[in-house]
């Protein structure tokens, strides 16, 4: 099996590919950030499968999910541009949640104090936004 290493021109490489590709100045900075964070943490180590798992490890004790599968999506995105296929891994699966936790309800005393505020400020409008809002 072929060697692997991110070098500093195969990463100039990948920089000068998302220009050309057209993506906002936004997505290629952080593209390179992410890059950057990779390959700073493989140290120069040779570029193997079980590495790249190893920092995604790594991402999940220290990042939330989307961040993760965020930075994931850069150094996949690499891979792709790479034809390195057999190293890209899965992002995490991140469960929707149809309803805000409990903690961050609304009390019906802080309710009430909101729409009390409003009234004493005489914001009628805000008032009537507060209870279609809380209804």
């Amino acid at each position: 099996m072929e060697e692997r290493t991110l070098t500093a021109d195969i990463i100039s490489q990948f920089k000068e590919h998302l220009i050309l590709e057209e993506g906002s100045e936004n997505t290629t900075q952080k593209y390179m950030r992410d890059i950057k964070a990779f390959v700073s943490f493989l140290s120069g180590a040779t570029l193997t499968k079980e590495n790249v798992i190893e920092y995604k490890k790594h991402l999940q004790e220290n990042y939330a999910v989307r961040s993760v599968n965020s930075m994931l999506a850069s150094i996949n995105s690499l891979f792709d541009f790479l034809g390195w296929i057999d190293l890209k891994v899965k992002s995490i699966k991140l469960q929707q949640q149809i309803f805000c936790p409990e903690e961050k309800e609304l009390t019906k005393a802080e309710y009430m104090r909101l729409v009390n505020t409003a009234k004493a400020k005489h914001n009628e409008r805000l008032c009537l936004i507060l209870q279609f809002e809380c209804s």
